[in-house]
């Protein structure tokens, strides 16, 4: 499932200057500890220096009842949480920089969530966590008119509380989905050729498929394979896609 990231990076020297750390879309240098949300546009992230790197993923509808803020306002961006008004107190950034392993810093990182949604009081949406789930599963095969019936909302009841949990419309996150399974089935290499993607995920035939993928990465099927997947990572630059960031290699500066 897509998701919204934690990300720890960069070496912290005695002046506490960071001589590292993480590039997006190539003029914006993000902050050690942040918030990504959604995805709907390809993006690149470049390394500057030596870098570590912790990620939690979190469902797609999480960010909304941890957080107290609309997922809208992070899709296709990221957020400092040193900024947030919803964790008042709590240092993450100097935790983490006190720990050197990875394990005692995922063990920070799960501690921070635990204490934001105490302190929060955050609940579970069950509707949103079935309609979030269900259209991840089903891709462009479910009908969002029946979803609406089972949740007993109309359209844009749907439309808009499912903007505020996941941080974009129904409709294109059934788009995400169905993208999210041909470009599993398209890294994995389990077709002959590119109209079985196309009509395996639901894609009315080949040129709609590649239209949709150059829509999500700017990018053709093929010219993806050859710039991502025929160089087993050896460059330093990871591409995030809409949905997910498994898809791509990310380079040897891990």
């Amino acid at each position: 499932m897509p998701g919204d990231y934690f990300s720890a990076d960069g070496e912290w020297r005695g002046s506490g200057r960071r001589d590292s750390g993480l590039i997006l879309n190539g003029d914006k240098q993000l902050s050690p500890v942040f918030l990504y949300g959604q995805t709907v546009e390809p993006i690149r992230m470049a390394t500057m220096g030596s870098l570590k790197m912790v990620v939690v993923c979190l469902h797609p509808h999480a960010v909304h009842p941890i957080f107290r803020l609309s997922a809208k306002e992070i899709t296709d961006d990221c957020l400092d949480l040193s900024l947030l008004s919803a964790a008042p107190g709590i240092d993450i950034t100097e935790r983490l920089r006190n720990e050197v392993g990875v394990e005692e810093q995922v063990r920070v990182l799960f501690d921070y969530i635990e204490q934001v949604v105490t302190r929060n009081g955050s609940t579970v949406d069950a509707g949103m966590a079935y309609a979030a789930t269900h259209i991840w599963q089903a891709g462009r095969g479910l009908s969002l008119k029946k979803l609406q019936q089972t949740l007993n909302l109309s359209e844009r009841s749907l439309q808009r509380k499912f903007v505020q949990y996941v941080g974009i419309s129904p409709r294109l996150f059934s788009k995400i989905s169905q993208f999210q399974a041909a470009l599993a089935q398209l890294t994995s290499r389990k077709f002959f050729k590119l109209s079985d993607i196309a009509y395996d995920n639901g894609y009315a035939d080949q040129s709609h498929f590649i239209r949709g993928f150059k829509k999500f990465t700017g990018l053709s099927p093929n010219a993806y394979i050859e710039k991502t997947v025929s160089r087993g990572g050896s460059d330093i630059e990871k591409t995030l896609t809409p949905g997910g960031s498994d898809e791509m290699p990310v380079g040897k500066k891990q």
